[in-house]
């Protein structure tokens, strides 16, 4: 989670003297880390904890002020950028503004009252920001979950076969390490929901890799363009439609490092899970794809190759339907007392599916206990 409470400033000076000032002035107010050398800055930026400030001075060899934090945007873009620089470098302080977006830039030799004034107004613009960015996600989050849930009842196989292309993607960012993973499982998750106005004889033949006609083919191809038609609609969903509309085949010209990454894990993720449907193993089905020597879909299927080892733990126990939680997963089909399957094999549980056994529990007409896979 995004820290609010974020004090934690970097300061940037080729004169060791200047440093030492800053920190003693800054020390009382801040969490202060100095460096004199820009380019180790940068990677100090990369490497440590978010910084809710970064201030530089203009002059330094190496690289100036206006480069460090237009390079500093690219790599923390939520952290405040300020600037110190002199009467005779206006020009160069305007370059900062336009390529590095700062927050200020403040006059040499500044007072420590402006100084500190201005670091707190960084630090409040940086808690504004990641509150509302966190906010965001945790209302887009609620709203897929939701939207997921409905899907669940709607289109039971299909949302089935998301929630495993969702396990694939999860274990992929994880294990690559890619910032803000809920774009990438929210891209999964409704990777197929552009099937869902087939007929459905067509998806049932579809999911089971039985023959389509020609007409069927082609529609169902298209899912992923209709997904990105509904989905390309929703305020902050434009990247998330760009992955699913690059699931079905390499991009020619990504719109971004990002949805070509999404896009990559997403076809990898739904070819896997095609194999393995259809009863290849996992390690046969990575096999297969790396033997096709595409370079640059070998880190994410070596990503993959542990995934049932990160599946592991988990145990299978029968329970009544009144000690079932959501994220557990079905591990047969769950039937009424005549045999009529409610809920099929494979189905991650959810608090609306939990509510709608209760009902059946309630009349009396479920059969109990139903075999689950409870995480550890």
């Amino acid at each position: 989670m995004i820290q609010a409470s974020n004090r934690r400033v970097l300061c940037v000076d080729d004169e060791p003297l200047v440093l030492e000032g800053l920190e003693r002035t800054l020390f009382e107010h801040f969490e202060v880390t100095t460096e004199s050398n820009p380019l180790a800055a940068l990677s100090i930026l990369e490497s440590s904890p978010a910084f809710a400030v970064v201030l530089s001075d203009m002059r330094m060899p190496q690289l100036d002020g206006a480069k460090l934090l237009a390079r500093a945007r690219a790599i923390a873009p939520l952290t405040s950028r300020i600037l110190l620089t002199g009467q005779a470098e206006v020009d160069s302080a305007v370059a900062a503004v336009n390529e590095g977006q700062i927050l200020r830039f403040l006059w040499k030799p500044c007072p420590p009252a402006h100084l500190i004034q201005a670091l707190e107004l960084g630090v409040e613009q940086y808690r504004l920001v990641t509150a509302e960015r966190e906010l965001l996600e945790r209302t887009v989050t609620g709203c897929v979950r939701l939207l997921s849930e409905v899907l669940s009842l709607v289109a039971p196989a299909l949302f089935s076969r998301t929630q495993r292309i969702k396990g694939l993607v999860t274990h992929m960012t994880k294990k690559l390490a890619l910032d803000d993973p809920w774009r990438f499982e929210v891209a999964a998750l409704f990777s197929m929901i552009g099937c869902v106005g087939l007929p459905e004889s067509t998806l049932e033949r579809a999911l089971a890799q039985r023959p389509l006609d020609a007409a069927e083919e082609k529609a169902f191809a298209d899912h992923p363009l209709m997904a990105h038609r509904l989905l390309s609609e929703i305020p902050r969903f434009e990247e998330i439609a760009a992955m699913i509309k690059l699931q079905a085949s390499p991009p020619l010209a990504p719109p971004s490092v990002d949805v070509e990454r999404g896009g990559t894990m997403l076809r990898l993720a739904l070819q896997v899970e095609r194999a393995t449907a259809g009863g290849k193993t996992l390690a046969d089905a990575i096999a297969t794809l790396a033997r096709k020597g595409d370079a640059a879909e070998q880190p994410y299927l070596s990503a993959l190759s542990d995934f049932r080892n990160a599946e592991g733990s988990t145990t299978v126990r029968a329970l009544p339907v009144s000690q079932m939680t959501a994220e557990m997963i079905l591990e047969e089909d769950v039937r009424t007392t005549n045999g009529v399957v409610v809920i099929p094999k494979g189905r991650e549980l959810s608090t609306i599916l939990i509510e709608r056994l209760f009902k059946f529990t309630r009349a009396g007409t479920l059969v109990e206990p139903i075999r689950v896979r409870v995480p550890m």
